[in-house]
């Protein structure tokens, strides 16, 4: 999987976050009145598919799995010296990102009529100390208040970076016997647990970048007769038809397995079809490019800053059309700031600072 192509299946995977935020809760009786068409003609179908949409975090856990294995393919992984650099350097590079939205959304918090000093808790120690945990990733997995929703994706972000090299390094040994205890472990970990939840995915994205399976199976598909990759896009709109069906069903019973049932064909349609189709993939790789700050920020657009004009747009696609283009737009604009201020530099500064003080830490012990 290229880079280009990770960012494509990056591109649906916040299209579908968004849709997933902004409409799993549709069918309630408190959400907000809105006029819908032939497709999604009433408030369940459009739940339904908001809830069918959270497979936006499978889908870029595949991705983070596939791509950081596919980055160790020519290395043996027995210089932990080197592990600790990457490592380091990818936690570095996705805190920093995370905190310089972090700090500009915490400028901007009386916007959405809170206030700095008891944005978390009326007591200013607490209050500073959630701050912390919320500004390092960690509220999730310390289980303290965050600022926006869905940051409790930051923990698992930071939890894949710190684990997959030793995952990678278990998978290796093991090879594909490693899924069938990885899945008894999430079992027995209780699966409702999000961080445990995914880690059904994270093992499959491993051991199919382990093998270049997402390469082969383009390759095969290029030098396929018509009939035959007919039969295999039916195939996986099939089994994306099928599994959609299966998981409404039976609600989030065996979940982590329905998400990975239908993230394998869905990413295989994206690469397959989208991704091919000249300057539609040129604009799906430039969103995907921005969709970790639109991850960061598009809560606050139609959560906390413009929640009553989100959904007096009244019409699903408009209102969708809103949050993606703000969303796509607040992105560019934390980009050239980024630029301005050289955060690029930052994050080569205190990654090589961080390496160097683990590293002698390391030896000392």
């Amino acid at each position: 999987m290229t880079k280009r192509e990770s960012n494509i299946l990056k591109c649906a995977a916040i299209m579908l976050m968004l849709a997933h935020h902004l409409f799993m809760y549709a069918d309630q009786p408190d959400f907000p009145q809105l006029i819908y068409g032939p497709l999604l003609s009433n408030p369940w179908r459009l739940a339904s598919f908001g809830q069918l949409s959270k497979l936006c975090v499978t889908i870029f856990v595949f991705i983070t799995a596939y791509g950081t294995t596919r980055s160790y393919l020519a290395d043996n992984m027995e210089d932990e010296s080197r592990i600790v650099e990457k490592s380091t350097g990818r936690l570095v590079k996705l805190l920093v990102n995370f905190q310089f939205v972090y700090i500009i959304a915490f400028a901007l918090c009386p916007l959405g009529g809170k206030n700095w000093f008891t944005l978390y808790s009326p007591s200013r120690l607490e209050n500073l100390f959630f701050a912390l945990c919320d500004f390092l990733g960690l509220s999730y997995i310390l289980q303290t208040p965050s600022y926006n929703s869905a940051w409790w994706y930051m923990s698992l972000a930071v939890t894949l970076v710190l684990l997959l090299p030793w995952l990678i390094k278990l998978c290796r040994r093991l090879g594909a016997y490693v899924l069938l205890p990885g899945l008894l472990l999430v079992r027995w970990l209780d699966v409702e647990f999000v961080l445990f939840r995914y880690m059904l995915i994270t093992l499959v994205g491993v051991i199919l970048a382990e093998y270049g399976t997402v390469e082969r199976v383009k390759d095969r598909y290029d030098r396929a007769t018509l009939p035959v990759k007919a039969g295999l896009l039916l195939l996986c709109l099939g089994l994306t038809g099928a599994v959609s069906v299966l998981w409404l069903r039976a609600g989030d019973n065996l979940l982590d397995v329905y998400e990975v049932l239908l993230c394998l064909p869905v990413s295989l349609l994206v690469l397959l079809i989208p991704a091919r189709i000249p300057y539609l993939n040129r604009a799906a790789e430039f969103v995907g490019k921005h969709s970790m700050n639109m991850f960061f920020v598009h809560a606050f657009i139609y959560q906390n800053w413009f929640y009553d004009f989100t959904y007096s747009l009244r019409y699903p696609a408009l209102i969708y059309l809103f949050l993606f283009a703000s969303s796509l737009a607040a992105s560019v604009v934390i980009e050239q700031l980024k630029k301005w201020l050289r955060v690029d530099r930052l994050v080569n500064l205190v990654s090589k600072g961080l390496c160097r003080l683990l590293l002698r830490q390391a030896e000392t012990v």
